[in-house]
């Protein structure tokens, strides 16, 4: 599945990137997230992400792994968890890539996601719907942090 968002953010470019690096403020706009962790910084982090999707309460123990970077503009990276109480495993690509000029930032995530085991039975459209709401609700919690810091 292919997910992609585009949000504008009232912040100069590098306010949003020191933003998506500081992973403890980061992560906390993502619903579901806890225990976010460094492992090795701007290389190797972990998370776990909990969620509830159709009749199925889902923990994927994660590991975020960044392949590339170019600064204030692009950060690749790869996710990748396992949830063995349903015995499922998400595996996520990501692509951010930041634009603007001056006191206007864009922000574009994209997000290659393919899930295998009891998870996935239950069809893209639910899947699809809740990993929509969790992008929406992530992406709006990363503007009003932005905009509303001063």
């Amino acid at each position: 599945m292919q997910f992609q968002k585009d949000v504008e953010i009232r912040a100069p470019r590098e306010k949003v990137w020191n933003f998506i690096w500081d992973v403890d403020r980061f992560i906390s706009c993502l619903p579901g997230c806890k225990d976010a962790k460094t492992i090795e910084a701007g290389k190797r982090y972990s998370a776990t992400m909990v969620e509830k999707v159709g009749p199925f309460k889902v923990e994927f123990p994660t590991t975020i792994e960044v392949l590339e970077t170019e600064k204030l503009t692009r950060i690749k990276a790869q996710a990748a968890g396992t949830d063995n109480k349903i015995s499922s495993r998400l595996k996520v690509e990501l692509d951010v890539n930041l634009t603007g000029e001056g006191e206007t930032t864009f922000l574009s995530f994209v997000a290659g996601v393919d899930i295998v085991g009891k998870l996935a039975v239950l069809g893209h459209g639910i899947i699809k719907r809740k990993a929509d709401q969790v992008l929406e609700e992530f992406t709006q919690a990363v503007k009003q942090r932005l905009e509303g810091d001063s």
